[in-house]
């Protein structure tokens, strides 16, 4: 499926990319309507309207993606809440292997996510993500989602890749146009970025549904 002759450096979406997205699913279409409900004492169907047109009305912003924001909307601390939910984390299938596979190939590997720090600080004892890639960064170093070309000009001066010779996994499609629309090459998405969830509508972009088709002739 890749020509990874073609390719130096690998660029990892985390949550829904290589980590399974049903911890995530859980915790903000779950766990978070259900203690807004009763931190503002009205229905769970109230709750999860409001909470619903809320991330739409910010969805892409930096904003959609801090963890601060949403303490000071809500009024609950995201930290715990993410730390009820812990027994979710866990890599989507291959990922873990696609990893050791890259690091074999000699391949420079870098997470580059939306997440902050809070949440990597939740998922990293879990996971051990940090020791198995070569840098993980977040959005919230360069203070822009990875949906704006200031994310991708900030990373370029940062890591000092080349856009042509660069592999760019995401399960977002509208993250992978601004890859695209920044230069990268060679883009793919995720079609099944929660195991427990149907395949994601991808809007047209190539995609994979195990990371076992990502690895031949990888070595």
């Amino acid at each position: 499926m890749m020509t990874w002759q073609a390719i130096d450096t690998v660029l990892l979406d985390m949550d829904g990319t290589l980590l399974d997205l049903k911890y995530d699913n859980q915790v903000w279409g779950t766990l978070l309507p259900q203690a807004y409900a009763a931190h503002r004492s009205i229905p769970l169907s109230q709750a999860q309207e409001q909470l619903h047109a809320h991330m739409h009305s910010v969805l892409g912003s930096m904003s959609f993606y801090r963890f601060d924001y949403w303490r000071d909307f809500t009024g609950l601390d995201m930290v715990h809440l993410h730390q009820q939910a812990t027994a979710l984390i866990d890599y989507l299938p291959g990922a873990k292997a696609f990893l050791r596979q890259l690091a074999k190939a000699k391949k420079r590997t870098l997470v580059v996510t939306n997440a902050d720090r809070q949440s990597l600080q939740v998922k990293e004892p879990v996971l051990g993500l940090e020791s198995r890639v070569d840098a993980v960064i977040s959005s919230h170093d360069y203070g822009a989602p990875k949906e704006e070309q200031t994310f991708w000009q900030a990373l370029q001066k940062d890591v000092d890749f080349d856009p042509q010779r660069t592999l760019f996994i995401d399960d977002t499609p509208r993250v992978l146009a601004a890859a695209q629309e920044f230069g990268i090459a060679h883009l793919l998405a995720v079609a099944k970025p929660d195991s427990q969830r149907a395949h994601r509508d991808v809007q047209g972009w190539q995609s994979f549904d195990h990371y076992e088709q990502l690895m031949v002739n990888l070595l």
